[in-house]
């Protein structure tokens, strides 16, 4: 593939930062304030580049306004479950090994360094240089000059040193944070230059299908952890489509190709919110409206991406339909491709398998009925007919990934519940 590591999560880090409804700005302004203090205090390129992905994605576990809410609070009362859930998003892919586990702790108090997750090690350095970002940016209010904020902000992040913050991290924040140039590149400053930066070259290496795999799968994990009731959905979506690719004579390559379409296709719905998604009742007219607009998002997010041209293109069509009336381009028949068609079926099999706000999982008989019903018109025969004769193979494709899915979700929350109960006996001795 002509493209590297280093362009892939340059465009997802961008894109989180413009388009996720709660973290715009957010994530910027926190992964500069990183990259000013990582450098003072002489960070290694290779350190500094984590510092600074993990900075760009530390929050991705906050899905809802409630908690986007309480993490603006100086003192975020229970910070775990979004620490512990952006990080289960990140842990899938094996260069943000480490990342992963910075993003689990950079809510930790410094007081409670010798306290850590066992399965994860000590925190992390770059942790609690995270925090110290991180809270930086929350104390500073949008609607006045950032230089006339200077000093109550200092004073007051001085005021947790020690305790909640770590004394070395603080003493290179104080003094970069005594410059005005800290505080104006923080309002400043866009995200690709800190990511071009901060990246380090490390990541200037070819993707591979291996490595777009692992990074799909992120990608995935962050889209479907926004609702209990499609936790693993994009990952389902994913091994029906790739299997239902290998019944209609795809090369191994080209079924990969097509399973990475499966796990992004919904990734536009960073743009739309999770109450939206969540919803039991009804959609309003411009709920509805607003979910239709992911498609659009998934391309727009991926589709500049040289290399990507036709997985973006499979994915993104996932809801265009033969005969019009689909979105976001209403493309029609020959305009839409095979691949597309697999896509499409393989959501719509995989979401009517699911339970939902709404209704249960139904059965295979009803899904085929469905699908004849409402679907073969708009998504073609062929594809329809290889599901029909593989109708119980896929069907039990379908039921494993989505509870494998679901059963590493809840083994990797289980750390959120492990990281609270530490800070409780802690707190409590």
């Amino acid at each position: 593939m002509n493209i590297t590591l280093k362009e892939l999560i340059t465009s997802f880090t961008k894109s989180i930062d413009l388009y996720n409804y709660l973290l715009k700005n957010h994530h910027r302004r926190t992964a500069i304030a990183a990259f000013h203090i990582g450098v003072e205090m002489g960070l290694s390129a290779d350190r500094l580049s984590d510092l600074i992905i993990a900075a760009s994605l530390h929050d991705i576990g906050a899905l809802t306004i409630s908690e986007r809410d309480s993490l603006i609070q100086m003192d975020v009362e229970n910070p775990f479950p979004h620490s512990s859930l952006g990080s289960y998003m990140l842990s899938s892919f094996s260069p943000f090994e480490k990342i992963s586990r910075i993003i689990f702790y950079h809510h930790w108090h410094y007081d409670l360094d010798n306290t850590y997750v066992l399965e994860l090690g000590p925190v992390p350095l770059e942790a609690y240089i995270l925090h110290v970002a991180d809270r930086t940016d929350i104390l500073v209010q949008p609607d006045c000059s950032i230089l006339a904020q200077k000093q109550q902000i200092i004073t007051k992040m001085e005021s947790y040193n020690g305790t909640v913050f770590h004394p070395e991290v603080m003493a290179a924040y104080l003094t970069q944070a005594h410059k005005d140039s800290f505080w104006l590149d923080i309002d400043n400053w866009e995200m690709e230059k800190i990511l071009k930066l901060g990246i380090s070259r490390r990541y200037e290496i070819d993707l591979t299908l291996d490595l777009l795999e692992e990074f799909a799968l992120t990608l995935s994990k962050i889209i479907d952890s926004r609702s209990k009731f499609a936790i693993a959905h994009s990952f389902g979506v994913s091994q029906v489509a790739y299997a239902i690719a290998a019944r209609m004579g795809y090369s191994e390559e080209e079924c990969r190709k097509i399973r990475v379409a499966g796990l992004l296709h919904d990734l536009g719905k960073i743009a739309v919110a999770t109450e939206i998604i969540e919803k039991k009742e009804r959609l309003s007219e411009a709920e509805r409206a607003d979910i239709r607009t992911h498609a659009y998002f998934t391309n727009l997010i991926l589709g500049h991406i040289s290399g990507l041209e036709g997985i973006v293109e499979w994915a993104s069509g996932h809801h265009e339909n033969h005969d019009g009336s689909g979105y976001p381009l209403n493309l029609v028949n020959d305009s839409i491709s095979q691949e597309m068609d697999i896509i499409a079926y393989a959501d719509i099999f995989t979401a009517l398998s699911e339970d939902r706000p709404y209704r249960k999982g139904m059965s295979t008989d009803r899904i085929i009925q469905i699908l004849q019903d409402e679907f073969l018109t708009k998504h073609g025969e062929p594809v329809y007919q290889v599901i029909l004769n593989h109708l119980d193979e896929l069907g039990s494709i379908c039921k494993v990934s989505v509870q494998d899915g679901i059963a590493r979700f809840h083994c990797y929350q289980n750390l959120a519940d492990t990281q609270e109960q530490l800070i409780k006996e802690r707190v409590n001795r």
